[in-house]
């Protein structure tokens, strides 16, 4: 049986390389500008912890910016993430073929919940996963061994700086202990907290350090801890609710462990339970990847669920197979619809609009995009002015924000404008949103001079 695991790992690995792969535009540009003198947080406008970018900085450094290398790095977190579940699910239920059924669950459901993407929440899921795990094992041991809860933290702490929404989860395991043992959480977890908090305040004193060092503390505390949790949830446009259909797709998932959900145990409970908090991963701007966490968890009971289905009663077993049949034709639409698609957001087109955009600048001079594909500063290897933003409501709307990036146009005075047409739509939304300052700065300053592709304009110097 345990010849399976390279066969099921095969599957996965021919389902990614088949279906479209999603490089998000942050995952270069990051790296991109960090490499070209870009200071984190004051040039370069960004709402994450530095852990990521600084490991995609030095990967960068040594396999460039086009695709192809990350898509490796992604498909090898994937495949360690698939090897993670199926070691915990074997730990769990002592069982390998429960573990296989686990671990193919996941390769085949996180397929349509766009798990071929490079982003913040896939780099976090193998930590998270692991760090379950520890405080499992504590939770359940009867000598509530203090070295299983550290390295619990410990791993928290480590996804904690990669996205700071993993937050939920560690207020989760403390009502989780507080429910186990009562009384006795003062000894079992309070008297521990020098001991288990110790590797967060390390790495945060290191990187308060090295901020300050650089003159960059206030905005590594502002970005890092002040705009996510302050800020960001008043800013327009920031909050993005799930569609209908999207919620039909996340009850669907629900439901089909409704066989779980009515077994009343320890295993299940914690594990349904845990999922649901990792759901809030996916607020305020919801998206299927924002859910692989909360999937790879669920994926841990799932050949449980598979076997208690059989036992159920008609009601339990039709709620089943109704969710069972809908996810089926979601996933079947995903791939057959992305099914040897081009890399998202590095397209033919933008390639060529690089070469293009290259051609016609020198590496000196500064380059402007007004809402259009930012990866095109790494693929064309041209710098944008400081500071750099997302043209994001969230980013822009800020006090000030805007006043900034006007000054930085008059003084650094790029010759060209890389500019794509604003949507019609709401008017904080992505692609409709149009920033007053910037827009009416340049439509006094600047004309379209050529159409580059199909959806981009190069504007020069009036």
């Amino acid at each position: 049986m345990m010849l399976l695991i390279p066969l099921i790992l095969l599957v996965h690995l021919i389902l990614l390389c088949n279906t479209r792969f999603t490089l998000w535009p942050e995952m270069v540009v990051y790296p991109f500008l960090l490499n070209n003198g870009f200071s984190l947080y004051r040039d370069i406008i960004n709402p994450y912890p530095p852990f990521l970018s600084g490991f995609l900085t030095a990967f960068s450094r040594v396999f460039g910016y086009n695709p192809f290398p990350y898509q490796i790095l992604t498909w090898v977190i994937i495949v360690i993430t698939d090897i993670v579940i199926f070691i915990i699910t074997k730990k769990i239920f002592q069982k390998t073929s429960y573990a296989l059924m686990s671990t193919l669950f996941f390769i085949v459901l996180s397929i349509p919940f766009s798990i071929n993407g490079l982003w913040f929440d896939l780099i976090q899921t193998p930590i998270i996963l692991i760090a379950f795990c520890y405080f499992y094992k504590f939770i359940v041991s009867k000598k509530q061994n203090g070295d299983n809860l550290f390295f619990s933290i410990f791993f928290l702490t480590i996804a904690f700086f990669i996205k700071q929404q993993v937050l939920w989860l560690l207020f989760w395991f403390l009502i989780v202990l507080i429910f186990k043992f009562g009384k006795k959480i003062s000894k079992i977890f309070f008297a521990r907290i020098p001991y288990l908090i110790m590797p967060f305040l390390i790495l945060l004193l290191i990187q308060l350090v090295l901020f300050w060092q650089k003159g960059l503390l206030t905005d590594f505390l502002y970005w890092n801890y002040y705009f996510p949790f302050v800020q960001a949830s008043k800013m327009p446009g920031y909050i993005l609710l799930p569609t209908v259909h999207q919620l039909f797709i996340l009850f669907a998932l629900l439901l089909l462990f409704t066989p779980l959900f009515l077994k009343r145990n320890f295993q299940s409970n914690l594990i349904i339970s845990t999922t649901f908090v990792l759901v809030l991963f996916a607020y305020p701007r919801f998206d299927y990847f924002h859910l692989i966490p909360s999937l790879s968890i669920l994926s841990l009971a799932a050949a449980q669920n598979f076997k208690l289905f059989f036992r159920s009663n008609k009601p339990t077993q039709f709620i089943f197979i109704a969710s069972f049949l809908f996810l089926s034709v979601f996933t079947i639409r995903y791939i057959t619809k992305n099914w040897t698609k081009e890399v998202r957001f590095f397209e033919k087109n933008i390639f060529q609009t690089a070469s293009i955009l290259e051609k016609i600048t020198t590496p000196q001079e500064s380059v402007y995009i007004q809402n259009g594909p930012d990866q095109l500063l790494p693929l064309a290897d041209r710098i944008p002015i400081k500071p750099w933003a997302d043209e994001f409501p969230w980013y822009l709307e800020l006090n000030g924000m805007q006043d900034k990036i006007v000054n930085s146009l008059t003084e650094q005075n790029p010759r060209f404008i890389i500019f794509k047409p604003y949507d019609s739509g709401y008017k904080y939304q992505t692609g409709s949103y149009r920033p007053g300052k910037i827009v009416s700065f340049i439509e006094n300053n600047y004309q379209n001079f050529a159409q580059i592709s199909d959806t981009l304009w190069l504007k020069v110097k009036k």
